[in-house]
């Protein structure tokens, strides 16, 4: 359930920020542009595929490589997704730099505010679940 929970709050904040970064990105690439729905449901689904990625952090601590390791591999499989999908959706022209420059960009600066503000919640929760064991083991040592 923890897991769903995580999953669902990077979602919200990949979500937030894509839609923010849209909204610049077609003001500046294409402002003519006339959107239908489409684009909402394209930004759901690339959002939600990036959520899922957070399934291969582990639950348990590892070590500082092993992290980096992990956490290198989801920024490449971020960027696998989003580029993917951006030609897919025709959001850039895989032969027009700027454009794809302003993708990479974009996949960057989302992905370390999101992971700024996930390990933030997570060293949250650490605290929070720290005293309230240590309260637990202070009521039963008494």
């Amino acid at each position: 359930m923890e897991r769903l929970k995580d999953m669902f709050f990077v979602f919200v904040c990949v979500t937030t920020c894509v839609l923010f970064v849209t909204a610049m990105y077609i003001t500046v690439f294409w402002q003519q542009a006339v959107l239908g729905v489409e684009i909402l449901w394209q930004i759901l689904v690339v959002s939600f595929l990036c959520s899922v990625v957070t399934f291969f952090y582990p639950r348990r601590e590892v070590g500082k490589k092993a992290m980096l390791s992990i956490y290198i591999c989801h920024y490449v499989l971020t960027n696998a997704i989003v580029l993917g999908c951006g030609i897919w959706f025709e959001w850039f022209y895989i032969d027009n730099l700027p454009m794809v420059l302003a993708m990479l960009l974009a996949i960057a600066v989302i992905f370390a505010l999101v992971s700024a503000v996930a390990w933030r919640r997570g060293k949250q929760q650490a605290e929070l679940l720290n005293e309230r064991l240590q309260k637990y083991q202070q009521e039963h040592r008494d």
